[in-house]
């Protein structure tokens, strides 16, 4: 389904501290987009830029991918993984400061799935590691390449409504999503309750579930323990100190 003869040799990095940038007018824009997005490895590294990012005309600060790890290397300040998709192979290298918030338990022949930050440094391509998960389900690799085809039709049908209000600007155009939205695939329930936490990530753990359900709509309030699981499970969340408190990614 998927070919390349792109150069395979761009490394992956993980680190919380190794990210770097200037202040100003690129803090407010970094701020600003929040977009999660799932990608091939060949997406990544055929990317025309690291800084401002965009695929499929959206721009996007973390991106999703899963790959099969294919070697592991272990020194004595890092471990790497080589991992391939159906597109590229390439490295991943984590500092053991970082390995306290990922699984420790990855192997040779078992798929992971990354949720990370797209880097370069001397003209190699890394990804900065915010989580990792191992792969429970083979179910999860087929979702993963239908939400890659999913968010660029999507992108492509944005594309073209976009087109359509610059030729017709009475035309209303209802739910058309905006570089806010942390991520294209996500309902407007989600997305507000993504918006909620995300206010949030300045305290010390986070908000709290009742906080949530007290700042939603009346309407999904049934829904809240569903849409958390959701979000949780695809990283754009995670819990802190307790099962109830939450942060975004």
């Amino acid at each position: 389904m998927w070919s390349s003869n792109l150069d395979t040799s761009a490394s992956f990095e993980g680190g919380f501290l190794n990210n770097s940038r200037k202040g100003g007018q690129d803090d407010v824009k970094l701020r600003r987009v929040q977009t999660l997005i799932p990608v091939m490895i060949k997406h990544l590294l055929s990317a025309s830029s690291t800084e401002e990012t965009k695929f499929w005309n959206i721009p996007a600060r973390m991106f999703i991918i899963l790959g099969l790890v294919r070697n592991v290397e272990e020194t004595a300040t890092k471990i790497s993984y080589d991992v391939e998709d159906q597109t590229v192979l390439f490295s991943l290298i984590f500092s053991f400061f970082v390995l306290i918030y990922l699984d420790h338990t990855v192997q040779i022949n078992t798929y992971i799935r990354i949720i990370g930050l797209l880097r370069e440094q001397n003209d190699k391509r890394h990804i900065l590691i915010l989580r990792m998960f191992p792969m429970q389900d083979l179910n999860e690799l087929t979702n993963h390449i239908l939400e890659v085809t999913y968010t660029a039709l999507k992108a492509e049908a944005m594309a073209k409504t976009n087109k359509e209000l610059e030729n017709n600007p009475n035309v209303k155009v209802h739910e058309v999503p905006n570089e806010d939205s942390p991520y294209y695939g996500m309902t407007g329930d989600q997305t507000l309750v993504y918006k909620i936490i995300h206010a949030e990530n300045d305290s010390e753990s986070g908000i709290e579930r009742s906080g949530i359900k007290a700042q939603v709509p009346k309407r999904i309030l049934s829904e809240i323990d569903n849409i958390l699981d959701f979000l949780v499970s695809e990283g754009h969340i995670y819990t802190t100190s307790t099962d109830n408190h939450f942060k975004t990614t």
